[in-house]
């Protein structure tokens, strides 16, 4: 039976690894960090926008069948080494606790994203002003327990979201838009309101990007029902005044400057390449599109299409993506892995 290396386990390749071993496939799960679920376990995200289901939930039902699955074989802290092209497939040396030698007839590449190092544009003085912190930040915050101000634990009466940090920006080199980063911090924003059901809590966006059925699951929920306030306008800086964040922009509306204290300010933070991406792109033959993420070759046939036959790619690998795109790639990577091998896809 055929062998196939999933290289990655967020929840594209945690579902790519599900489908595969339910087709009769033996998959080896590849994952440098010691767990699974990538960002969504990283960051500890408690609930998934649009529909607020709870992360953790998703998770554990995710990470339980391929780690019961007796095809599918988990290789935490690993990492791909040498790559070689055999007939019929791929020889991969695959670093761990102990060097193995796998061939296997099929790889998909899952390597997920990272988020934007706001220390990149110093305007927002992250690393700096200690609350100023970012949405992944936020959201390890609200599993943890209440959320507070870093510089004193104190719960916040006011807090500020910036959107577009990392993304849409030509100064940083990141000129496309995450796709998922007004809605993340709309999401973010409505579970606050019920932490903080006094706190002034605003939004500061280039454009609002709720795509689809979001503007009525999230956007319009989050004025109409929390109370959230929306301000189009650019940051131009953040000092600090009185040991609170101080932000200094221009309301592009009313085209007026503005500077406003807050409490705590969360920075939206876009999604970039995971590290690793252009070393496993020049391993396995694959193509990087112009910002690095790995190009999808027909995406009008099958968003898992790479330019290197046997090797496909699913989730944020190709770009910024949500938790439930992530997973759908995830099934049609593994469809184009059975079509590509020959196998009949009847479980």
């Amino acid at each position: 039976m055929a062998k196939v290396m999933v290289i990655g386990a967020g929840p594209a390749g945690l579902r790519a690894a599900e489908s595969l071993a339910r087709f009769g496939l033996d998959v080896l799960l590849v994952e440098q960090a010691p767990y699974l679920g990538g960002a969504l376990a990283r960051h500890r995200y408690g609930g998934l926008m649009p529909y607020f289901d709870s992360g953790p939930q998703v998770l554990k039902a995710m990470t339980a069948v391929v780690t019961d699955h007796a095809r599918v074989t988990v290789c935490t802290e690993s990492q791909v080494g040498r790559v070689e092209s055999t007939d019929g497939g791929f020889q991969v040396e695959l670093m761990g606790q102990t060097a193995t030698e796998e061939h296997v007839q099929a790889v998909i590449l899952a390597t997920g994203f990272t988020h934007f190092d706001p220390r990149r544009d110093a305007k927002y003085g992250y690393g700096l002003f200690p609350d100023v912190i970012t949405g992944a930040e936020l959201e390890e915050q609200m599993a943890a327990g209440p959320v507070h101000r870093v510089s004193n634990g104190a719960i916040p009466e006011s807090v500020a979201f910036i959107y577009c940090v990392g993304s849409r920006d030509r100064q940083v080199g990141n000129t496309y838009c995450s796709r998922v980063c007004c809605a993340v911090s709309t999401k973010q924003g409505i579970e606050l309101r019920q932490q903080l059901p006094q706190a002034r809590i605003v939004m500061f966006y280039m454009d609002v990007r709720t795509y689809g059925l979001w503007e009525d699951q999230l956007y319009w929920r989050a004025q109409e029902e929390a109370g959230i306030v929306y301000v189009k306008g650019r940051v131009a800086e953040i000092t600090q005044h009185d040991g609170r964040p101080l932000l200094k922009g221009e309301d592009t509306l009313i085209r007026g400057p503005f500077e406003w204290e807050f409490d705590l300010v969360v920075l939206a933070t876009g999604m970039e390449p995971a590290a690793g991406t252009a070393a496993l792109a020049a391993k396995f033959g694959v193509e990087r599109e112009p910002h690095g993420f790995l190009r999808q070759a027909k995406p009008m046939v099958s968003a898992a299409i790479t330019n290197r036959p046997g090797v496909f790619v699913a989730g944020a690998a190709s770009g910024p993506k949500t938790v439930e795109d992530s997973v759908m790639e995830g099934d049609v990577a593994a469809m184009a892995v059975l079509e590509h091998l020959g196998v009949k896809a009847t479980p």
